[in-house]
């Protein structure tokens, strides 16, 4: 990609927009590894919190700060699920729609 031909708000933005990818590629990749060891495990007669010796679930990405919802108006907005709700949630949550219709 040739970043020669970008305005400086080009860049920032695509800067940001690579950024909020980062991070939606980031959950999905761990959530299909998940299901895919799973898989694995359970070809071989185990489930995966067998072989983990624990439990097993994605809680591990909501303590870290990882979005865990995303705007579908402006997929650049994310809220992690701490904290007060920003109002994009609030609104949605208003016109009665649930909260999972969010999730990343």
């Amino acid at each position: 990609m040739d970043l020669s031909n970008l305005s400086l708000p080009e860049m920032y933005q695509l800067q940001k927009d690579l950024a909020a990818e980062i991070e939606r590629r980031k959950v999905s990749d761990k959530k299909n590894l998940i299901a895919e060891l799973q898989n694995l495990a359970a070809a071989k007669g185990f489930s995966l919190q067998d072989v983990l010796g624990g439990s097993v679930s994605t809680k591990a990405a909501k303590s870290t700060g990882v979005a865990q919802f995303r705007n579908p108006a402006d997929g650049n907005q994310t809220w992690t699920g701490r904290g007060r709700k920003p109002q994009w949630v609030q609104d949605w949550l208003d016109a009665g729609k649930p909260l999972d219709g969010l999730r990343i």
